[in-house]
């Protein structure tokens, strides 16, 4: 293996992807997808949207190349958690928590995919369920709710 073999500078990309080393990553994948012609295998194909995501802040693009990857790969959870990152990085929670619910059908009992999703935590049902959560009353209720549960959480 010479310093330009493509395997190799792939792993190392998504080894320094796990470190959350982007733009390292960013540059090391960047050269292992150089000189392809064909689209490139999804093992490094996910990690390579997360940094695109991270360092360049294309959220379309990497979007597409995440959702790419699952599409070759559906069986690998850590596809579906760098989607779930690059929506979070592009601020849209709720298609992040879809993407992980997603993985969790796919692959039940995941750690990488329930760690996420526990870190991210779920969002309580509306208080009145039949109403949409954005109705008044809900909205209303909600934030009192919330707003007795801090209080609660305070006196102790």
């Amino acid at each position: 293996m010479t310093d330009h073999d493509p395997v190799s500078a792939m792993r190392r990309g998504i080894d320094a992807v796990r470190k959350q080393d982007y733009l390292k990553g960013l540059t090391l994948l960047t050269e292992a997808y150089a000189n392809r012609r064909e689209i490139p295998g999804p093992d490094g194909l996910s990690y390579y949207a997360l940094c695109v995501a991270l360092v360049e802040k294309k959220y379309k693009p990497a979007i597409d190349l995440c959702n790419k990857a699952i599409e070759m790969q559906f069986y690998h959870s850590e596809h579906y958690v760098n989607l779930a990152k690059v929506y979070l990085a592009a601020d849209h929670r709720r298609k992040a928590l879809s993407t992980i619910e997603k993985g969790l059908k796919v692959l039940p009992g995941d750690e990488s995919l329930l760690g996420l999703q526990s870190d991210l935590g779920q969002r309580r049902k509306p208080p009145i369920p039949f109403l949409p959560r954005t109705n008044p009353l809900n909205v209303a209720l909600g934030r009192a709710r919330h707003a007795r549960e801090t209080a609660s959480k305070r006196k102790k």
